[in-house]
């Protein structure tokens, strides 16, 4: 987490700009902002690095005498295994570390007065080291295992339930028992749990590393998938998960949508023909539109259908606000990205160009990568490629805006999604 993340948000992508003319095909750009989290507390999770099981499984140690009256004392609250697979660590509540196997102490906080217990710990990638972290998210980093910022000095909502190393372990993640997830170092921010499954009372748990983005369980067994494949053995959702490859629009809808006349009935038949067709390609279903879709307005369409993509996705919906419609709206009047509330987290999207909501969804969800009108995505790999559909299934409560304005012919479309507003 760099220092402009505390108690400020953070906007990524580009926001630069090009209003295309009447008949061309349509840009689009977006936004996000995350504030640091201001509470959220880290207790207990596993990380998992490059491990490669040994070849015959080694018994479970005899618990030494030292070790069993340890745990009268304080309980285990964090495990993490060495990059063999032939030893692990495990730590109390008290913050004192266990070593087990080929696994080596490298010092622990066990004599310390702490302020807040322990709750996790996870280990560098090349098993030199480990850091352990408080329920109130202070770090203590041993042996190889760098210090990069912690959430000790702040107020949080949640107490820190887990932590996770990044996979070059020049950084971690800490994850509250309410979902919100802390990146500090190299760790990047992928989203978050806040309020995935909280009609269940689900609590967050842990965190998972898996390649670029991490598992977030939950005291129900439930756990979400961000930025990272779906366990097979779970029947959690790969929210997160972006197409292999940008789909390019039918001659269809390029004939309806991309006129200098466009006809609205037919750009939004050929829009939602091809939505379908990219999402039956992703083992969905039809896009499952409202009733009375068509006699709504386009702010009320473009809500209408970002949420039909989240709910459809076992994401909840983000219900319409007032304010937000008129941050949205502004930033349709401007012609730019629009800006959410500084105090919470935020998302937001703009087309230029799209005659319909159906015709920016089909941009923004599924024609979002190398090669397709998003200018936050000029080359294969780049931060904003698939910008718009993160913004759309970002893994969080809250509510959300839209806005229009038509340009001179060229119609501006917003959208604007706010966590927890």
């Amino acid at each position: 987490m760099t220092s402009s993340n505390s108690l400020l948000c953070r906007a990524l992508g580009r926001y630069g700009r090009r209003i295309p003319p009447a008949g061309t095909r349509p840009v689009r750009s977006r936004r996000k902002a995350r504030l640091a989290r201001l509470g959220a507390a880290v207790v207990g999770s596993v990380a998992l690095g490059p491990i490669r099981a040994p070849s015959t499984p080694a018994p479970s140690p005899a618990l030494p005498a030292t070790y069993a009256a340890a745990l009268s004392v304080a309980p285990i609250v964090g495990v993490a295994p060495t990059v063999d697979a032939q030893g692990y660590w495990v730590t109390a509540s008290d913050g004192g570390v266990f070593s087990f196997g080929d696994a080596r102490f490298y010092g622990s906080t066990g004599g310390m007065g702490l302020a807040q217990p322990i709750v996790g710990m996870a280990a560098t990638p090349d098993g030199g080291g480990y850091w352990l972290v408080a329920s109130d998210g202070g770090i203590f980093s041993f042996g190889d295992a760098r210090f990069y910022g912690s959430t000790g000095g702040m107020t949080l909502a949640q107490p820190v339930v887990g932590m996770a190393a990044a996979p070059g372990g020049a950084g971690y993640w800490m994850v509250g028992a309410d979902g919100g997830v802390f990146n500090f170092g190299e760790a990047s921010f992928a989203g978050s749990a806040v309020g995935f499954d909280a009609a269940s009372g689900a609590r967050s748990v842990g965190i998972v590393a898996v390649r670029n983005g991490y598992w977030l369980p939950t005291n129900l067994g439930t756990l979400l998938s961000v930025n990272a494949p779906t366990p097979p053995s779970s029947a959690a959702l790969a929210l997160a998960q972006n197409p292999a490859n940008s789909v390019s629009p039918s001659p269809a809808y390029a004939q309806a949508c991309w006129a200098s006349r466009p006809d609205v009935a037919a750009c939004n038949s050929a829009a939602l023909a091809d939505i379908n067709s990219a999402r039956a390609a992703e083992g969905l279903g039809p896009l499952p539109l409202p009733a009375g879709f068509y006699g709504m307005g386009t702010d009320q369409q473009i809500l209408a259908v970002a949420n039909a993509e989240r709910t459809s996705r076992g994401l909840p919906a983000l219900p319409e606000n007032a304010s937000l419609d008129g941050m949205a709206q502004a930033g349709a009047n401007a012609g730019q990205d629009p800006a959410g509330p500084g105090s919470h987290t935020w998302g937001s999207n703009i087309a230029w160009g799209d005659a319909t909501a159906l015709a920016a969804d089909f941009g923004w969800m599924y024609d979002d990568g190398p090669n397709s009108p998003n200018i936050d995505c000029p080359s294969p790999g780049a931060a904003g490629c698939w910008g718009h559909r993160r913004n759309i299934l970002a893994p969080w409560a809250g509510s959300s805006g839209a806005g229009s304005y038509d340009n001179g012919g060229v119609l501006q479309l917003t959208e604007l999604f706010v966590e927890n507003y």
